[in-house]
């Protein structure tokens, strides 16, 4: 059985409220000298040299940009919980990055240093990152979803990944868009898959066909089609099965990746034993 996050938090011994508190000082302390003899803090500099970011589109400061994308933190949240120090990590990891080309800050600031804090405290609860479009997110460790997004196309192991980003909980669409894709590339590796593991073949393309991915089971409409039991599920249900089917996915692309792998261990096996 798989662990939840709070068995790996507790076997880690994290205490993600005080990770987050000392990654907030970091960033929103006054514990640094500005150019006129007052203190001044890291989100300050960030904020002053916003203009020279360039993703800032046509703002013109830091806090106009939290203000248009609802970027609002306290260092003692009332609501605090696992999302929100990801939610934050990827902020303040995205901010650093981005002003490590800006002149002067890599100077007066170990940027270097938040980054790699930053990413300690994510391998600590059992994350990792992945990116895209020069943007870093930060998503559960999962060694099968690694292990596939290094097989399928370069356009699509970013959705392998991230699918499991707390942004993606209880967004059903962006979900079945990633299951429509890899239900496409399995489509093509279907007899393959059907020659090793048939019944996960079998189980895999009637959740395709039945489970309101590739048609509309949803609508009384559509009759072919139609199944009053998906019909009838919530939407939180349906995700359930979504994040089944999505395991299931990567389970298909190992199998046919074993397919080469057992090839050459059957070789390697004819060499130890003498008969080739």
């Amino acid at each position: 059985m798989r662990k939840n996050f709070a068995d790996i938090l507790k076997s880690a011994k994290i205490d993600i409220k005080k990770e987050y508190e000392k990654l907030y000082e970091l960033l929103y302390d006054k514990d640094f000298d500005s150019d006129y003899g007052s203190k001044t803090s890291l989100y300050d500099e960030f904020n002053e040299n916003f203009i020279h970011l360039w993703f800032r589109g046509t703002l013109f400061t830091l806090e106009d940009f939290d203000e248009q994308y609802g970027f609002d933190f306290d260092k003692y949240p009332p609501n605090f919980n696992l999302d929100y120090l990801i939610n934050f990590c990827e902020y303040f990891y995205n901010l650093s990055s981005a002003y490590m080309g800006v002149p002067n800050l890599l100077d007066r600031y170990n940027l270097t240093f938040i980054l790699q804090q930053i990413n300690r405290v994510i391998e600590a609860i059992g994350f990792m990152s992945a990116e895209q479009d020069g943007f870093t997110i930060f998503v559960e460790k999962s060694v099968p979803a690694i292990a596939v997004s290094e097989i399928v196309p370069n356009d699509l192991s970013y959705k392998v990944i991230s699918y499991n980003h707390h942004s993606m909980k209880g967004n059903i669409e962006k979900k079945k868009e990633t299951l429509l894709k890899l239900a496409n590339l399995l489509e093509g590796k279907r007899k393959q898959l059907k020659s090793i593991n048939s019944s996960l073949e079998d189980d895999l393309f009637y959740a395709f066909n039945n489970l309101n991915l590739r048609h509309n089971n949803k609508d009384e409409d559509y009759k072919e089609k139609y199944k009053k039991y998906i019909a009838d599920m919530s939407d939180t249900d349906l995700e359930q099965w979504y994040d089944e089917i999505y395991q299931m996915c990567l389970l298909a692309f190992l199998e046919i990746e074993q397919i080469d792998r057992k090839k050459s261990f059957n070789a390697l096996k004819r060499h130890i034993d003498g008969n080739t």
